[in-house]
């Protein structure tokens, strides 16, 4: 008689358990899931900042942050010797054609882009960030016209994205 009641205890709390199990299923099944993009090399993002005489923001150059590296605007400020500023826009000299050059703050990368899409892949501890601490970096190209340089149509994308993939890695590799 002590084996029947063991037994019938067993197949109620085996019921209770595959119940629980199907609504947790049920639940986090209803929950949709997140999608982030990891940043190889970089991404061309577009509606950026935007400029006099266009109706849509500029198309920013996108790439991940080295953290173990000075400042990519303390670069860019020394390698151009800008001085110091808070907006860190400059001019170059490509292939005998005029652009100018604007650095996105963290603030303004937060402002234009939603930073939650886009996965960290090279994650540093607080105590070997010797750079800033955001995640990301950003910057876009106009020539002198004011025409987007990292749009499709122009005929200057693959001379500026020469530029900015070679400044990334002189970066990365200061």
């Amino acid at each position: 008689m002590a084996m029947f009641h063991v037994e019938r205890f067993f197949k109620t709390l085996f019921i209770k358990g595959f119940f629980v199990f199907f609504i947790a299923i049920l639940f986090t099944s209803c929950i949709t899931p997140r999608h982030t993009v990891e940043i190889d090399d970089y991404l061309l993002l577009e509606n950026g900042k935007e400029i006099l005489g266009h109706d849509e923001g500029l198309i920013c150059f996108f790439f991940e942050n080295n953290q173990r590296k000075e400042p990519f605007q303390q670069f860019l400020m020394n390698k151009y010797k800008l001085g110091n500023s808070e907006e860190v826009t400059y001019n170059i000299s490509l292939e005998g054609h005029q652009f100018t050059v604007f650095f996105y703050s963290y603030d303004e990368l937060v402002k234009y882009f939603d930073l939650s899409q886009y996965m960290v892949s090279n994650v540093e501890t607080e105590v070997n960030r010797i750079g800033s601490s955001g995640n990301f970096l950003g910057i876009s190209v106009i020539d002198e016209y004011n025409n987007d340089c990292l749009s499709a149509e122009s005929l200057y994308q693959n001379l500026v994205i020469k530029y900015l993939k070679d400044l990334k890695f002189e970066y990365n590799n200061y």
